[in-house]
């Protein structure tokens, strides 16, 4: 990195010895390098000593909170009871018992670490996000280019909506939030767009990959997968017909290799004059905006089951459809809720062209 363009300055900040979260350090005082680009201002503040970020005051606190972790626990719970009534009583279930067992231990440790690693602490002057162990960082308003929400119906109609920012290198982050933190979320808005001097928006370049929350797929496929399996050992060892157990088997590896291909090779790639878009290895192609037509997006109700056994369900599914310029008519399906600013941007460069 070349520095020749950027002073020095050493400041140093006071802090209260009270502090409102675990962020907190028992020194009264930080030093920080602040680096200001010549000509412009672009503060980058490094801490010195590597000490842990400290806040005494949030204006908002963004949290998963603990109601999963309690819903997961009298789950894990309940089966866990069960396994143990099937064991004892020597009961044939228990291989039922112990699936159930491994998914409610699943589900209450995810809870877990996502209360007690996820959170966004908001204030006047920026905003703390952090998903892990470690990866906490604090960001200035004017670093942040763009913020969004995005939101949309999943396959079992539940309402998914994710907070994004843009920073100054381009990446974007994202996070879900709940109803009750819509009032932390405005004001985070605000906050950005109201910031002088905010870092410069970019038009350039937008992504659509299958890569994103791609791993929490994975593993929920590479579980399902192998309690399928588990029960498909059991039934074997019980002399039942194949008829019975091998269509599940299929099915559940069928799946896992559609999620790990949509991983691998789903991807948009939104430029100014074209995008180039790919659903599976063989599919790729580049289509400028100028050959192509009928753009539209559109919403998919599909409803299953009977309302009178009250087993109806209703699911939403979203798709991106255009023809190419031999009038093939193409049908992209697309997370709304993840990717609803980055469509948008695409209908309407497409209808500008």
């Amino acid at each position: 990195m070349d520095l020749s363009s950027y002073y020095f300055l050493i400041e140093t900040e006071e802090l209260e010895s009270d502090c409102a979260t675990s962020y907190c350090s028992e020194e009264s005082t930080k030093t920080y390098v602040v680096m200001r680009e010549s000509g412009a201002f672009w503060p980058i503040r490094v801490q010195l000593g590597g000490e842990s970020l400290k806040k005494q005051k949030w204006e908002y606190t963004i949290t998963n909170g603990i109601t999963g972790v309690i819903i997961s626990f009298i789950m894990l719970t309940i089966f866990g009871g069960l396994a143990l009534w099937f064991r004892l009583s020597r009961n044939g279930a228990i291989i039922i018992g112990i699936i159930l067992v491994i998914f409610a231990s699943l589900a209450f440790f995810l809870a877990l670490y996502r209360t007690l690693f996820f959170r966004v602490l908001i204030d006047k002057d920026g905003f703390f996000y952090q998903t892990a162990p470690g990866n906490g960082r604090y960001y200035h308003y004017y670093t942040i280019r763009q913020i969004w929400v995005s939101s949309g119906n999943d396959a079992n109609a539940q309402q998914m909506q994710y907070c994004n920012f843009e920073t100054q290198d381009g990446r974007i982050m994202r996070f879900f939030f709940r109803n009750l933190d819509w009032d932390a979320v405005d004001y985070l808005i605000a906050q950005v767009e109201n910031t002088e001097e905010q870092a410069q928006r970019s038009d350039g370049d937008l992504m659509i990959s299958g890569r994103v929350q791609g791993g929490v797929r994975l593993v929920a496929a590479v579980c399902i997968l192998a309690a399928v399996l588990f029960v498909n050992i059991y039934f074997r060892t019980q002399g039942l017909p194949p008829i019975i157990y091998v269509p599940p088997v299929v099915l559940a590896v069928t799946a896992f290799f559609v999620l790990v291909s949509h991983n691998l090779f789903y991807k948009i790639l939104i430029q100014k004059d074209g995008f180039y878009c790919r659903t599976n290895p063989f599919d790729g192609k580049y289509y400028k905006y100028s050959e192509i037509s009928n753009c539209h997006l559109t919403e998919v109700v599909q409803r299953r089951g009977s309302v009178r056994n009250g087993t109806r369900r209703t699911g939403y599914s979203y798709y991106f459809t255009f023809t190419d310029s031999i009038g093939k008519p193409h049908k992209i399906l697309y997370d709304k809720a993840l990717f609803q600013r980055e469509m948008e941007v695409l209908m309407e460069r497409s209808k500008e062209a």
